[in-house]
């Protein structure tokens, strides 16, 4: 593992050995040239960390002012620099040209050693596309479209939580990964039942735009991670970041494995025997839980791909992160209902997901208090944790006593039908409106004041 302060911008896992033994010597040749690649670009995360995405002292209103006279300001893919007095956008492709060029090289040597055509035109426009701002799309296009290989690998400027202004401006980050094609086949059934049903809601908040082109799953042995998944140690994640282009190719959801069981074994099975009741816990078996998180992540981010809406992020600037990731988890829990009715989940399963739930955003607490980088985490939580206290759904007791499953998913639907509006129509000042009502995060010191044993750096 490589840290930078308090930080792990690197993770590298040891996965069964079962599954190395299942890829060819190319594979094995590739996966050495692309693992090198992904700890290479910590370099360039690193960066971004140390220096922003805008000059030193720049205000908001600003860079509000300047975009008006350079759009690139706010492109997703420059750096802003002020020069003889005026703000200019510089393309990542310039400004970070002397990490690009290295990494660039390796990924065409990588494509050079592969005979899977599809990953080898996909690796070759991944290589293009870090050294032409104009390559990106076509590179997420050809990413879809790989087929017979067990690697997948992504690289580039992909998230956007740094960007604590306007939630514009991405962060590099890259990934390497098995795929596991059993859990993939059960998380694509998932999906399927829960599109479906999602498509003969009678909600008109729902956008069904996106299923439709595809939503793609991939859960898959991580092997190494850089970058802001890596930072904040992300169960999954979900591509593209621009609605446009998830709206004409389609989406895919990433299934980190090997990062959520850690993410379970160090946090979120500790958090649960602590907080609790004794009586209550020991109803739920741990291997439930661990089936549970997988389950908990792929809801979370099947629930965003409903709710993505064209100019959104430009609508609700810094506050679309803490709506969307509130909106993840409502909707996502609020839509497993429809996997009950089908036989998918039965009702202690559904129970397990919602106990996860509130584990997982007590243990993004104990994140956040590592790293501001999870800040549109934690509002977004608690929304959601605020409203199941004053409510009574959750009661705390020396920890939290027996949930009340039917009150909080009662919550839950109501927390998803605003969050889905704020999401597709709800304007700046509605949306801020309401976090400033809803969203308090002293009551995750309230609730992991029981946690100051467990280790948050691992």
């Amino acid at each position: 593992m490589q840290s930078t302060g308090d930080k792990m911008i690197y993770r590298k896992f040891r996965i069964d050995n079962k599954y190395y033994k299942d890829l060819s010597q190319e594979d094995k040749k590739i996966l050495k040239i692309l693992e090198g690649i992904v700890k290479e670009s910590t370099a360039l995360y690193e960066l971004q960390l140390k220096e922003g995405f805008y000059p030193k002292g720049i205000t908001k209103r600003e860079l509000e002012q300047a975009v008006i006279i350079n759009p690139e300001i706010l492109s997703p893919l420059t750096f802003v620099e002020k020069k003889n007095g005026n703000l200019v956008g510089i393309p990542y492709s310039v400004h970070y040209f002397k990490y690009l060029k290295p990494i660039s090289d390796k990924l065409q040597k990588a494509a050079g050693a592969c005979t899977n055509k599809s990953f080898q035109t996909y690796l070759n426009a991944r290589a293009k596309s870090l050294l032409e701002v104009a390559g990106y799309e076509e590179a997420y296009k050809l990413w879809l479209s790989v087929k017979n290989s067990k690697l997948d690998f992504t690289i580039g400027p992909l998230e956007t939580h740094l960007d604590k202004a306007f939630s514009i401006k991405r962060a590099y980050q890259a990934h390497l990964g098995i795929i596991d094609l059993e859990q993939t086949k059960l998380a694509a059934s998932y999906k399927e039942a829960l599109y479906s049903s999602a498509k003969l809601s009678f909600s008109k908040y729902h956008s069904t735009d996106i299923p439709r082109k595809g939503v793609g799953v991939l859960v898959e042995h991580t092997l190494a991670i850089s970058g802001y998944p890596a930072d904040i140690l992300s169960s999954g994640q979900q591509f593209p970041r621009n609605i446009d282009i998830a709206l004409k190719y389609g989406s895919r959801i990433i299934i980190y494995s090997s990062q959520f069981k850690l993410k379970f074994e160090k946090l979120y099975y500790p958090i649960f025997k602590t907080i609790f009741e004794p009586r209550f816990a020991s109803k739920y078996s741990k291997d439930l839980l661990l089936e549970a998180t997988g389950w908990s992540i792929l809801l979370y981010e099947l629930g965003k791909q409903l709710h993505k809406f064209p100019a959104v992020r430009e609508r609700l600037q810094e506050l679309y992160p803490p709506i969307d990731e509130a909106n993840g988890f409502a909707s996502g829990i609020e839509h497993s209902k429809h996997l009950v009715v089908k036989g998918l989940l039965s009702q202690e399963q559904l129970e397990a997901i919602m106990i996860i739930h509130i584990v997982w955003m007590i243990a993004d607490w104990l994140l956040y208090k590592q790293n501001i980088a999870k800040q549109s985490h934690m509002i977004g939580n608690s929304i959601l944790l605020n409203s199941y206290l004053s409510q009574g759904a959750l009661r705390e007791s020396e920890g939290i006593s027996w949930p009340n499953f039917s009150r909080i998913f009662f919550e839950i639907e109501t927390i998803a039908y605003k969050l889905t509006y704020f999401l597709q129509k709800g304007s700046y000042k509605e949306a801020e409106q309401f976090i400033k009502k809803n969203a308090n995060l002293r009551i995750f010191e309230r609730l992991s004041k029981t946690l100051t044993k467990i280790p948050t750096q691992f």
